[in-house]
């Protein structure tokens, strides 16, 4: 399922923010309690789309702390990644984390006191665990404490990780701020609440705090997501026109149509999602009538790392596997090979660019690993086009 349909879906299966019977807006377009609100605007959007709702009486209770729990939830909704959405049961299925410097094991995250806590119950705490947008060990014991309210610094550890901006934040780790309470903010939150305030989501005070451990109202809790997802779907195109090219058993290069993947296009790059790539590059294959065609989920995998934030393309061919590693918020991949810039985080998929409108190629190259997808542009027609050329591995 592409990511723009599964989007439609989820939002039409859109559910309560919180573990109780809810309300729309009145029928006028809004809640009783937030006319001329400071955070109208943003509550009404969030509603429109599906992601937060009121509760029976007709209200939003915008000025009432949001837990832990209910915050969870409501990032997740808002980016797709519902409980038994083809997003989160690949990351389920495919879960790896870093083991040494080169190994990787079977990652099986666990927070004590989630067993029978709503959030369990109805798939949400899975969704989070293997996201990675909830990690274990940032909380002590690990106890998640569900219904205690969440605080700023919590969340923007968590926005920094939507955004996929996981590895430039540890990279920040005891970073000196210019916050005035910056003695406040533990050195390992730092790097978060530096990436989550750099992209305008988790905001200081007038008098130049950050307050770390404040704990977030409903409205500011719907405030900071919207902005995130402001940062995160940012040229968001649906009118690109995708052609792919690929080489037949005879070696013919065919041209094809194909139906688009969700594309958008951040500082003149054009962005498409890594696994995405290789799912079609698969399907390509079995058109060609290669003989490596169905070797797509047998030994080729693309496995997740929710802690590192990686989509990782694995070729298990050969004696010394292939392995290419699409990180969100770096602009390498394989030995160092270079990106045509950072990747970006959409949805939880690791978004790679693939074509410079900046200095565009009117050809599209054709490279041996066929992992930097360099594609062709034509700005007539608004169509990039991509060639998905496959190479066996050497068999041995």
């Amino acid at each position: 399922m592409t990511l723009w349909k599964k989007a439609v879906a989820l939002l039409l299966a859109a559910t309560m923010m919180v573990p109780l019977a809810l309300a729309a807006p009145s029928a006028e377009g809004s809640f009783s309690d937030v006319e001329d609100h400071w955070a109208q605007a943003e509550i009404e959007k969030a509603v429109a789309t599906g992601w937060v709702d009121g509760y029976p009486d007709g209200t939003f209770k915008p000025e009432k702390t949001i837990t832990r729990a209910e915050f969870t939830k409501m990032i997740l909704d808002a980016i797709h990644l519902t409980p038994g959405c083809e997003t989160v049961e690949w990351m389920v299925d495919t879960a790896k984390r870093r083991e040494g410097n080169y190994g990787t094991t079977s990652y099986e995250p666990r927070l004590n006191d989630m067993n029978d806590h709503w959030l369990t119950t109805q798939g949400w705490t899975e969704a989070a665990l293997y996201s990675g947008m909830v990690v274990p060990s940032d909380y002590n014991g690990g106890n998640f404490r569900p219904e205690k309210p969440i605080a700023r610094y919590e969340i923007a550890l968590m926005v920094t990780r939507a955004l996929g901006q996981v590895i430039e934040a540890n990279l920040e780790e005891g970073l000196n701020l210019s916050f005035t309470d910056n003695e406040d903010i533990l050195d390992w939150m730092k790097g978060y609440v530096h990436m989550a305030s750099e992209a305008g989501v988790v905001r200081g005070y007038p008098d130049g705090s950050f307050q770390p451990n404040k704990a977030s109202t409903r409205a500011e809790a719907v405030v900071m997501v919207q902005r995130m997802l402001d940062v995160m779907e940012e040229g968001l195109d649906p009118d690109i026109h995708l052609v792919v090219q690929y080489q037949d058993k005879n070696g013919t290069t065919v041209v094809r149509d194909r139906p688009s993947l969700t594309m958008q296009v951040v500082d003149g790059m054009v962005y498409i999602p890594v696994r995405g790539l290789f799912e079609l590059q698969a399907d390509m294959m079995k058109e060609a009538g290669s003989e490596y065609a169905g070797y797509w989920g047998q030994f080729w995998y693309a496995l997740w790392w929710p802690v590192e934030q990686i989509c990782c393309v694995e070729n298990t061919l050969g004696n010394e596997p292939l392995v290419f590693n699409y990180q969100m918020g770096t602009d390498h991949y394989f030995n160092d090979n270079l990106l045509l810039g950072v990747a970006r985080s959409l949805y939880g998929e690791v978004m790679i660019p693939v074509c410079d409108l900046n200095h565009p190629d009117s050809e599209v190259q054709d490279n041996w690993y066929q992992d930097n997808w360099h594609g062709a542009w034509d700005g007539e027609s608004n169509t990039l086009t991509l060639s998905l050329r496959y190479h066996a591995p050497t068999l041995v």
